[in-house]
């Protein structure tokens, strides 16, 4: 949930704070998985499902971002930009890159905006 409008230059409350491109972002939610499975069925002689097995993924990890601008004037993040993030709280900060940006103009949320992240490295 945003703030409520305020004429003050600090604006919000989150989760926590991300940095991207050296500006301080408020996090309200982070979601994303720590790394990508794919299921491999195995068949009986019907040719029902009769057994499964997990198997490192190929797929990349999209890591999805709710956040606040932290002042009236914070620019969005720029599209390309590497940053690092402890997203799944595992210990240890995450490489990830900006892929997009979207900003919903609304009157209860005019501070905030979706972001999509790629992993580039995980790290536990």
């Amino acid at each position: 949930m945003s703030v409520p409008y305020s004429t003050t230059a600090s604006l919000g409350q989150g989760l926590e704070t991300v940095t991207i491109d050296a500006i301080a972002y408020i996090a309200d939610s982070v979601s994303g998985a720590s790394k990508e499975n794919r299921i491999i069925s195995r068949t009986d002689a019907n040719g029902d499902r009769a057994d499964f097995m997990l198997r490192a993924g190929s797929d990349q990890i999209e890591v999805s971002y709710t956040l606040q601008r932290a002042l009236a004037a914070t620019v969005l993040p720029p599209v390309g930009t590497e940053f690092t993030h402890d997203y799944d709280r595992s210990g240890t900060a995450s490489t990830l890159v900006v892929k997009d940006v979207t900003v919903a103009r609304d009157k209860d949320e005019f501070d905030t905006f979706e972001m999509t992240a790629i992993l580039v490295s995980y790290q536990a």
